[in-house]
């Protein structure tokens, strides 16, 4: 099976393909070319293991606590735990959520063999929600409530991780980092394996090779946040057309935009990264007013440079 191929097959959701105009096929050709699309995919496991291993021998710690939303992302970043023997526990953390990603969840914990822990947070939600302020059914509120849902699944991760002396891990991938397809404050915890990781090619190979269930690579991917009905929906493109634009415009790569549709497409790209590019860069850390960046090198230096318990 070609490169092109495969990628088609990975992101066919409910079993209707994406449809790629000609000039985001070229673009994928050359992106091919270019090597954008590698196929070393053992090589890339064995490497995130090792960084995972080495992490847990120099900070003294060895449990790891993420939410498992029945996605491909968190059941990938579990695997990658589990393979550098670290204690995974996997929390399902249900918000009014639709039955099947919370079963697919629990699935997935137990497809990999790691622990498991529900905890419904539908009632706390309806509590917070309710205080905070009065929402409708605009979409504006929608983000806000999906916001208060992912900051509240964090709480409860981060109280689990200190329980059992561990630390949450981050689920996000290269092109949710890229897209701010994330909350700030929400989705964000101590150790992201994946965030290098493009949510079209490399995550579902490497799901694949770390035996996540077909059911769950193949799933369509959803934040769990009832903004939408899927990322894609939200977005109003496919992650593989994103991945493509998104390699082309960080590798300066030009390829032909004579359609309209790829221009929309390209247009919407750029806003998507540009008006996000803030979470980025969160917090941004003002320099001291005469010693400029000096205190913060000095400090990212000691901290370097230092054990735990030293």
């Amino acid at each position: 099976m070609t490169v092109y191929n495969k990628l088609i097959e990975l992101n066919t959701r409910d079993g209707v393909a994406p449809v790629i105009n000609n000039e985001i096929q070229d673009l994928i050709t050359t992106l091919i070319g270019y090597g954008y699309y590698q196929s070393q995919f053992a090589e890339m496991r064995n490497i995130l293991v090792r960084e995972l291993v080495a992490y847990q021998t120099k900070n003294r710690i060895d449990t790891v606590v993420l939410g498992m939303s029945g996605g491909i992302d968190s059941a990938l970043t579990a695997a990658l735990f589990k393979a550098a023997d670290y204690r995974v526990i996997g929390m399902t953390l249900p918000i009014h959520q639709d039955p099947s990603e919370t079963a697919r969840g629990v699935e997935a914990c137990e497809a990999l063999g790691i622990e498991h822990i529900q905890k419904d947070l539908s009632e706390a939600f309806d509590f917070v929600s309710t205080n905070l302020d009065d929402f409708d059914d605009s979409n504006p509120d929608r983000i806000r409530q999906g916001n208060i849902r992912a900051r509240l699944r964090m709480i409860t991760l981060y109280n689990q991780a200190a329980k059992h002396g561990g630390f949450v891990a981050s689920t996000d991938n290269f092109s949710e980092l890229s897209a701010g397809f994330w909350t700030l404050h929400g989705d964000v915890g101590d150790v992201a394996p994946i965030q290098s990781l493009s949510k079209s090619w490399e995550v579902p190979n490497l799901a694949e090779l770390l035996g996540v269930p077909q059911s769950i690579v193949t799933a369509k991917p959803t934040d769990g946040l009832g903004v939408a009905n899927g990322d894609e929906d939200q977005f109003g493109f496919s992650y593989m057309e994103f991945d493509a634009v998104l390699f082309a415009l960080i590798g300066n790569i030009k390829f032909s935009q004579e359609l309209p549709d790829t221009q929309e497409l390209v247009a919407k790209v750029k806003q998507r990264i540009a008006s996000t590019s803030f979470k980025r860069f969160n917090p941004l850390n003002l320099m001291h007013p005469l010693d400029g960046s000096t205190r913060y090198d000095n400090l990212e230096a000691y901290d370097n440079n230092t054990q735990i318990g030293e």
